[in-house]
């Protein structure tokens, strides 16, 4: 009776195990990992519920300098597939090969300009992105081709409607200029005619030197700027030193190289863009 009894947990532990490993497996065969939040955010708004979409690159995090972990590697090789950026996020393409997992770049077909990666900030070249990255979740689950089709067609009416209205904006724009913390919108800048003046380079880490400080307070002066764009996100005591010596008010935009939790979970890239549309109504308004 008692070998029964021990012979009969055995079996039900043996299922548990067996379970759960199967559920873990349906789930990583199901999840398809991102690296940064522009590429997570639009892919998630594509695919909503037909698959699970995580990112790698932690919320705080600074693309720039993030490197992934041991635990990331192992997400990554265990995963569905892999949807990239381009140019800050390379490094995915290494610890990936040799395996099944399908790997994918959301940039392709766009020129990276001066090493800068911020092309998710302009509205033309988001919709470039959107199609590459719903053309990989056909191929990753040709079965629901008709849902991310029509997600797709759903994201880009309203990226459409961004482009529009940034073109609006810029049109009527009293001043071409704007001043910027970190050069996040050289790209938003070129495609409707702006001109973009930053505090530091590429690196959001980076902090400006007393040089380049007052060659900014000069420009500032010649120029008439009232305002300078901010990432809330962004740690730079510059900024509200230079906001105190020459007066010209901070007004926030969303450069998403680093993104805060709260805004990873209650907001979108078309949310933060819409933010950004608003933003730059005040900047290039006097």
């Amino acid at each position: 009776m008692r070998k029964s009894k021990y012979l009969l947990a055995l079996i039900l532990l043996s299922l548990s195990v067996l379970l759960g490993a199967c559920k873990f497996q349906n789930k990583a065969s199901n999840t398809i990992y991102t690296t940064i939040y522009p590429v997570y955010s639009l892919t998630k708004l594509i695919a909503k519920d037909k698959l699970v979409v995580e990112k790698i690159v932690k919320d705080g995090a600074e693309i720039h300098s993030f490197e992934p972990s041991s635990k990331d590697i192992a997400k990554l090789t265990s995963s569905k597939a892999v949807i990239y950026l381009g140019l800050v996020d390379e490094w995915i393409k290494k610890p990936l090969e040799g395996t099944n997992v399908k790997v994918f770049k959301a940039s392709t077909g766009i020129d990276f300009l001066q090493n800068d990666p911020h092309i998710w900030t302009s509205p033309k070249l988001l919709k470039k992105m959107a199609k590459n990255i719903e053309e990989a979740l056909i191929k990753i689950d040709p079965k629901n081709r008709q849902y991310y089709e029509r997600n797709y067609i759903s994201v880009l009416s309203k990226l459409d409607e961004l482009d529009r209205q940034f073109q609006d904006v810029a049109s009527r724009a009293k001043r071409k200029e704007f001043l910027i913390s970190h050069p996040s919108f050289g790209y938003l800048a070129k495609d409707y005619g702006l001109w973009q003046y930053s505090i530091t380079g590429v690196n959001e880490e980076e902090e400006p030197s007393a040089a380049k400080m007052k060659e900014i307070v000069d420009l500032v002066k010649k120029k008439n700027i009232k305002y300078i764009l901010v990432d809330p996100n962004e740690n730079l005591p510059g900024v509200k030193s230079l906001a105190k010596d020459t007066g010209i008010k901070i007004v926030y935009a969303y450069g998403m190289g680093i993104v805060s939790k709260e805004q990873s979970q209650k907001d979108t890239i078309l949310s933060l863009m819409e933010k950004n549309l608003k933003a730059f109504e005040v900047v290039l308004s006097k």
